[in-house]
């Protein structure tokens, strides 16, 4: 039980051991969608910079 960690009532905590491929699938399309929003957001973030740069040099 030394790879276990007790994180209260009736629940435990796994520390150590392999991942399943199901559960690699899983994780892996999580990160993926978090990557894309991010880019998405990014990019959102520097379409309106940009916007407001031209607006406040026509301006």
């Amino acid at each position: 039980m030394d790879n276990y960690r007790r994180s209260g009532g009736k629940t435990r905590l796994r520390v150590g051991g392999d991942m399943s491929p199901e559960g690699a699938d899983k994780a892996g399309m999580m990160l993926a969608k978090a990557a894309m929003y991010t880019g998405v957001m990014i990019g959102a973030a520097a379409l309106i910079s940009a916007v407001g740069l031209v607006l406040r040099v026509i301006v």
